[in-house]
């Protein structure tokens, strides 16, 4: 077995290497699958049936993976990094398993929400075992190459994804993470070794329940929302009532546990405070109009899905040059204010730009755009985390670096809803003075049927999606502006040049 760290807890360089590279391919599974699996979706309806259920086989992955993504970060600092990857990789693996031998539209949803618990886990504990081996200093560099990992897999995640459905079956989509998760876990198993400072603990079961159950409600509530019931129906506000009663309930219990999941004292912590907001608010704003651009190319625009998809490659390239950038300065520099208050300007006016956008706009005249939007994410989402981490303390490291990944994830789930409903509202409107024998909910159904359409109602159609998207760029801008105004207030600690397992070696 490797050598631990050397005297001083330090990693030699090779170690820090191999060990970034096993928790550079764990995460690049978790975030290939999510990416490879949206184009097999028609497929497996196909397949196992019950189209009607479709989107619950992305909601139950969302799902898991939010719900996960804080036990992991806390339990960590517990248990160790090794111990949680290894156990992240179990569920991702076992519920590629199930989801690869699934005979039901039912069996493989349930299988999802099983990947994803693994997916939120390996999300989190990549980021924070980078803040355990790299001193905040040289971190912006390697948190750049996690983002251009993330990226690229967006790009061939389709692709591959696409090949598997046209030459084998869609079910080797899941079925091929079991050699590579065993590989990753080897390395894990091998390199991640260093320890963490034993100390007196205790679980926070309540806490997590209470956790737990808010978020399933608040994600259930959402997704059911305007679509399986109104949202004025007691079935959905009883959901979001409870979401809202158990953030509440959280807050107050996390006050007086006395091994809190997520401890509120890191709050009275500036940039902790803020780089929350603001992961919340790009989520949000964002991420969230991203899930959307598709749909306004493909029906308001006419593009087809490859053209749509290649244009928005440009965004993927923009990301990685911005995250690269990003790391380099900082760096250098051993400076991130800067960084992380100009990005959002950049965010806002790619967003501002979509405003102007209507269905006879032409979809390439948006790459320079989307180019600005993705770099400014690019450079952002590194930069927060790298402030983030310089700002705590070693025992909080994993605790606070899966806050920021919970609450961007939160923040995406919660504008996406959001913004979802306030399309198909926008749309029903639009369309309410069509015929009334003419169904809208079969008018939306897919981008070839509304292209199939007869002149008239796709034309109608083409317009209401239009309108629709319209007033999602147009909400997004006030919320990217919050945190333009909050950036502002962030504070310039200085970036250590010590890692956290040196600073470890030290106090022992």
């Amino acid at each position: 077995m490797t050598a631990g760290p050397t005297a001083g807890g330090e990693l030699t360089r090779r170690q820090t290497h191999l060990i970034f590279a096993g928790m550079l391919m764990a995460t690049f599974l978790a975030s290939l699958d999510g990416t490879a699996v949206s184009t097999a979706l028609p497929t497996i309806a196909g397949d196992l049936g019950g189209i009607d259920q479709l989107p619950w086989v992305l909601t139950a992955f969302l799902l898991g993976s939010v719900a996960a993504t804080p036990l992991y970060g806390k339990l960590s600092d517990l248990y160790g990094r090794r111990a949680l990857t290894q156990v992240a990789l179990a569920f991702f693996v076992a519920g590629s398993v199930l989801a690869g031998v699934s005979q039901t539209m039912w069996q493989l949803i349930g299988s999802r929400g099983v990947q994803g618990i693994g997916a939120g886990g390996l999300m989190a504990m990549g980021f924070i075992v980078i803040g355990d081996i790299f001193s905040p200093r040289e971190r912006g560099r390697y948190m750049a190459y996690y983002t251009m990992n993330f990226t690229f897999s967006s790009i061939v995640g389709p692709v591959i994804g696409g090949v598997f459905v046209e030459i084998a079956s869609w079910r080797w989509i899941f079925l091929i993470n079991i050699p590579l998760g065993a590989l990753a876990a080897l390395i894990v198993h091998r390199q991640l070794t260093f320890q963490l400072p034993v100390r007196e603990h205790r679980l926070d079961l309540v806490g997590a329940a209470i956790l737990v159950a808010a978020v399933t409600s608040l994600i259930l509530g959402l997704a059911l929302g305007g679509d399986s019931y109104a949202w004025s129906s007691w079935q959905i506000v009883c959901q979001l009532g409870v979401a809202i009663v158990g953030a509440i309930g959280f807050v107050a219990w996390e006050l007086r546990a006395p091994e809190p999941l997520l401890p509120m004292r890191l709050f009275s912590n500036p940039t902790f405070r803020i780089m929350i907001a603001g992961n919340t608010a790009y989520g949000m704003a964002a991420m969230g109009v991203l899930a959307f651009i598709p749909l306004f190319f493909q029906v308001s625009l006419g593009e087809s899905p490859t053209r749509a998809g290649l244009i928005l490659a440009s965004m993927s390239i923009a990301v990685t040059v911005g995250s690269y950038a990003a790391g380099k300065i900082t760096t250098g520099t051993g400076r991130y204010r800067r960084i992380v208050q100009v990005a959002p300007i950049m965010s806002f006016i790619g967003l501002a730009s979509f405003t102007f956008l209507d269905r006879n706009s032409d979809a390439m005249a948006t790459i320079p755009w989307l180019s600005l939007l993705g770099l400014s994410m690019g450079m952002a989402f590194p930069t927060m985390t790298t402030a983030t981490q310089n700002s705590l303390a070693l025992p909080d490291l994993g605790a606070g670096t899966a806050a920021i990944n919970f609450f961007r994830t939160l923040g995406q789930t919660v504008g996406v809803g959001a913004f979802g409903a306030l399309l198909t509202g926008r749309i029903s409107r639009e369309l309410a003075d069509l015929d009334s024998s003419v169904d809208t909910a079969d008018l939306l159904s897919t981008p070839e049927d509304i292209k199939a359409l007869e002149p008239a109602l796709r034309v109608a159609v083409e317009n209401a999606v239009a309108v629709g998207t319209h007033d999602i760029f147009v909400v997004a801008l006030p919320i990217m502006a919050i945190l333009i105004v909050s950036s502002w207030f962030l504070p310039e600690l200085e970036l250590r040049t010590t890692t956290a397992l040196s600073a470890q070696g030290e106090n022992s």
